[in-house]
């Protein structure tokens, strides 16, 4: 067990390490043409909104679209329930670091937290893809994954376009 000295020590010891890296990375990263084509406000993935739109195209059977109306029913309120609590979460974050609080116990405690929540939103949208892929036959499936990448393409020229 480390002592509180010591711990903190650590943690100095991986900030100053970290801001020597950036120190380093940050002059290559904008000499760099092009950021990343990646929001980090974007979710991992979402192929839902595409069946949505393109239910009709895709020639869903019935039964392919009462399993997506009931998926509907439900997975989309218990990912923007644990959206909200990460909102939330990181808002407390906020107000603490605004308020001063410094390198404590409390914070990390915050920030691992953070991390947990959108650990769990990324499974959550895997677990989504999972699902989907069960439900859609491969043809199905397989034009669900080229009409999300255009509409990536599509989203990220615009974007780049705008900065």
């Amino acid at each position: 067990m480390l002592t509180s000295t010591q711990q903190h020590f650590k943690r100095s010891a991986a900030a100053f390490f970290l801001c020597s890296l950036l120190g380093f990375v940050a002059p290559m990263q904008s000499a760099r043409a092009e950021r990343p084509a990646y929001d980090l406000g974007e979710p991992v993935i979402a192929l839902v909104p595409i069946i949505k739109q393109h239910e009709k195209a895709l020639k869903l059977d019935a039964a392919q679209q009462e399993q997506f109306a009931q998926w509907l029913k439900t997975a989309p309120a218990k990912r923007q329930a644990a959206e909200d609590k990460l909102a939330n979460t990181r808002l407390q974050l906020r107000a603490a670091l605004l308020d001063g609080m410094g390198d404590t116990p409390e914070r990390q405690a915050l920030i691992e937290d953070i991390g947990k929540q959108e650990a769990a939103l990324v499974a959550m949208r895997a677990g989504c893809v999972d699902r989907m892929r069960t439900l859609l036959n491969p043809e199905q499936f397989t034009e669900v994954v080229a009409l999300y990448k255009a509409s990536l393409h599509k989203t990220h020229a615009t974007q780049s376009a705008a900065r």
